[in-house]
């Protein structure tokens, strides 16, 4: 067994990506999609209770603004 990693954010990744694709299901090939380090961190902080809650879009935006002294 081998692990591979492929950046999917590239043309060449996705392109591989997509024939690699065509053989799953066949028994030699597995496919496994792992969350990325920023989405784990993302659910952590979520699961902690370190959420905003925000009427809509602009509030959102002005919250932001001034978390990062925009």
């Amino acid at each position: 067994m081998a692990t591979i990693t492929i950046n999917e954010r590239t043309i060449k990744g996705k392109s591989l990506m997509e024939f690699l694709r065509k053989f799953e299901g066949e028994g030699f090939i597995e496919i496994e999609k792992e969350p990325t380090a920023s989405l784990l961190e993302a659910i952590e902080e979520v699961k902690s209770g370190n959420t905003k809650e925000c009427k809509d879009r602009k509030e959102f935006f002005n919250k932001f603004r001034q978390k990062g002294n925009v």
